[in-house]
């Protein structure tokens, strides 16, 4: 689609600033430390949440935004929204994200501490690419996820029903104008980059396979490809 590439340039400053930010947690909090992870995670898990978070909430609206644009081109009405069902995708990728930095975390505290049978350290793992992978994921699935769920929203859920959702979250969080038509979004569209670097076997096959939103069978990039997979799901407008 002709934004692809805005849209992947957002989503790469958002993969690169959390990858920044992942590796200085990890060489403050945990590189070198004999404290078991699990203590580790106690003490410092909400700090890690919350940058997990902030990147999981701007890819989020990105995508959300995305899909908004899509429907303003054919109403010329229609606002964006947020409902309690983001706030729900959001929390729990930031969940899921945090649990596999965690894990990640002890995978390389283990490989840092383990001793050969000759006496000797092994080489540690490099986090850098451990991380590239976890940033990637925040980034790119929670614009993926957006794009579903904004898609299903729109689609399958009563105009008055999103109202009644949105007053109640901006009541709580958010100032936003609500108030809109809305127009059938029911499709998503599997997009690559469109370069050299797409993945030849798995990526490149899924370019412009379209997909309606409830389709189990929907491939969601970074999840369901591979790793640092740079393709995006967009909405389809008929």
């Amino acid at each position: 689609m002709a934004n692809n590439k805005v849209i992947t340039n957002k989503l790469d400053r958002l993969e690169r600033s959390l990858k920044r930010k992942l590796l200085s947690f990890y060489n403050s909090k945990i590189k070198g430390s004999v404290i078991p992870i699990d203590i580790l995670k106690q003490k410092h898990n909400q700090q890690l949440q919350d940058l997990i978070r902030k990147t999981a909430q701007e890819s989020y609206l990105i995508g959300t935004d995305t899909v908004g644009n899509q429907v303003l081109a054919k109403d010329q009405e229609f606002q964006l929204f947020i409902s309690a069902t983001d706030l729900t995708n959001i929390q729990g990728l930031t969940n899921r994200l945090s649990n596999d930095f965690w894990n990640t975390a002890q995978r390389l505290q283990d490989r840092e501490f383990t001793v050969t049978p000759e006496g000797e350290k092994k080489k540690p793992f490099d986090p850098v690419p451990a991380l590239t992978g976890i940033a990637a994921a925040v980034a790119f699935s929670a614009f993926n996820n957006a794009i579903k769920s904004k898609s299903t929203q729109i689609t399958q859920t009563p105009i008055e029903n999103i109202r009644n959702q949105n007053d109640q979250f901006v009541s709580q969080s958010l100032n936003l104008d609500i108030g809109f038509e809305i127009r059938p979004v029911g499709k998503v569209q599997f997009v690559t980059r469109r370069d050299g670097k797409v993945d030849k076997d798995i990526c490149l096959p899924l370019d412009g396979t379209i997909w309606f939103v409830d389709d189990p069978s929907i491939v969601t990039p970074p999840t369901d490809t591979h790793f640092n997979c740079r393709c995006v799901l967009q909405p389809v407008i008929e």
